[in-house]
């Protein structure tokens, strides 16, 4: 394996556990360093913790959602309910219009073509919130205090171009593989993302193993706008298991045959409630509220 200073490092077996690129550079002005903010990364979330300190003070209208080839649609909505929650409680909720603008189909699609009754529940927590929402949305744009976005219909045709006003705004954006491996022939789609087999294994580099975000995994379903399947810290688990067995049993000089599960087992906190699913079973309110909330968190930190 060569590295980026010209030195080579020689393995057995090689994992690779990236995560992945944030490919904010695909939208004009998208990111923390245009006009938006972030809770993909620790950092990023620890400058939208401070960012929301000083907003709170002088509040107004708020964007949150996901970006045209997003994959991680869970974190967008929690943070949705986490501020709408906080908001409430700071009794200025009447001063900050929210819009959720996602890439999904229909609310509550997530990127896996909805799970239980996902799509009635969240739109009716949005509805209850007085939440906006605009989906089968593309980000055209964003400047200061502007979001450029464009609703397509069913078929992917325009439908209506929306010029919205923010004064805040966090929305997830589409994920890449990280540079070092991008552009490897057999290694990684034309997104950079690790290819693997049921084992987790390479196709082409037999030796290589790969586990996380930064696997290929096909979309769920053609969507108009283009969405990814997200990768749960559950699934991620039982990714890392089914390689560290396999890799075992290649060394004892058997054939792997340990299979991750993929299932998607979320935990998604909504302010002052909770939801609980998973693929076959349909979503289930938490009878309790959870712990103490924190605006400036990620995804995977809370898993």
């Amino acid at each position: 394996m060569e590295l980026a200073d010209g030195s080579t490092v020689g393995y057995d077996y090689l994992i690779i556990a990236t995560g992945p690129r944030l490919a904010f550079d695909e939208i004009p002005g998208f990111g923390p360093h245009g006009h938006t903010q972030s809770v993909c990364h620790v950092d990023h979330a620890g400058e939208s913790g401070e960012f929301w300190d000083g907003f709170v003070k002088d509040p107004g209208p708020i964007i949150v959602g996901s970006v045209q080839g997003a994959s991680c649609f869970g974190p967008a909505y929690e943070y949705l309910f986490i501020a709408e929650t906080d908001l409430r409680k700071r009794k200025i909720r009447d001063k900050v219009p929210i819009t959720f603008v996602t890439s999904e189909p229909y609310i509550g699609h997530l990127g896996l073509g909805g799970v239980g009754d996902s799509k009635g529940m969240l739109e009716s927590e949005l509805r209850d919130k007085s939440v906006k929402w605009i989906c089968n949305a593309k980000v055209d744009r964003i400047e200061a205090g502007k979001m450029y976005v464009t609703e397509v219909d069913e078929t992917g045709a325009e439908k209506k171009k929306h010029e919205l006003s923010f004064k805040h705004s966090m929305m997830i954006p589409a994920f890449t593989g990280v540079d070092a491996v991008r552009g490897i022939d057999g290694l990684v789609n034309p997104r950079g993302f690790v290819l693997v087999d049921e084992y987790q294994r390479n196709p082409k580099f037999k030796n290589v193993y790969s586990v996380g975000v930064c696997i290929a995994i096909p979309p769920q379903e053609q969507t108009p706008v283009p969405t990814g399947v997200p990768k749960t810290g559950y699934m991620i688990e039982s990714m890392v298991t089914a390689t560290a067995h396999n890799i075992r049993e290649e060394l004892d000089g058997k054939q792997p045959s340990h299979k991750a599960t993929w299932s998607a087992l979320c935990l998604a906190d909504m302010g002052d409630t909770g939801l609980a699913s998973s693929p076959s079973r349909k979503f289930r309110r938490a009878t309790s509220p959870g712990p103490p909330r924190v605006i400036g968190c990620t995804w995977q930190d809370r898993l």
